[in-house]
């Protein structure tokens, strides 16, 4: 039986069940995933050591704050280090001749846009940033982005948010279709910790750990041209 996902979660949903169920074959093996968060730069992880355990909500809704594509939650052996990675998927789709980080940016300067990335890692930064708030009475926030926002009372909801909300910090990434050396020439600033990953540096990983990713890597080549 061959199981076929489509576009940026097809991908995130597949890679994240292969990268779980090779740790599982290994005997809660975690290299691989480690391996997968090093490709992100974010220089502060390297301090804490080694990942202990991961916890990954996928597709989950923080109510008016937005769905994440991704959350990964990280465990070391000193619990006040658990930090939370928001992931956003961005795709180049057929219908697309290009996708640019520097017109999303400049479009998330003019207004709020539900679809745009900026947008959206904005908001669950100002989740984390006001997480205390939340706690302390499940009431809406006054979102410098137009309107008021709340996490409502879906439980399940909430239990997801109580899981982000223990991070000491959180860190927002941008999983992209363009080059990692566009990335690198980006210069737009932000006031949350942005990082941008590229779909073709995930490719690559995925084609190097083929033996344990070809699942994933038959996803990417059943969506060419709709990712990056």
């Amino acid at each position: 039986m061959k199981i076929l996902g489509y576009s940026e979660r097809g991908i995130i949903n597949s890679l994240i069940f292969s990268i779980g169920e090779a740790a599982t074959t290994n005997g809660e093996d975690l290299t691989l995933m480690n391996d997968f968060i090093g490709l992100i730069n974010i220089p502060e992880l390297q301090k804490f050591g080694e990942p202990i355990d991961y916890e990954i909500l996928l597709e989950h809704s923080f109510s008016d704050f937005g769905a994440a594509d991704l959350v990964i939650i990280i465990e070391y052996d000193n619990p006040i280090h658990k930090r939370a990675l928001f992931i956003e998927g961005k795709v180049k789709t057929l219908q697309q001749k290009s996708w640019s980080l520097e017109k999303q940016f400049s479009e998330y300067l003019k207004e709020e846009n539900s679809s745009n990335l900026f947008f959206q890692l904005y908001q669950k930064s100002h989740l984390m940033k006001n997480k205390d708030e939340i706690n302390a009475n499940k009431g809406g926030l006054i979102s410098s982005k137009i309107r008021d926002r709340k996490i409502g009372e879906n439980e399940i909801v909430w239990n997801a948010f109580k899981k982000v909300a223990e991070c000491e910090q959180a860190y927002y990434v941008g999983l992209i279709p363009t080059s990692e050396d566009d990335i690198q020439k980006f210069n737009g600033e932000v006031d949350y910790d942005i990082s941008f990953l590229s779909w073709e540096t995930v490719h690559n990983f995925c084609k190097k750990n083929e033996e344990k990713l070809k699942k994933v890597i038959e996803i990417f080549q059943y969506n060419e041209g709709q990712i990056y």
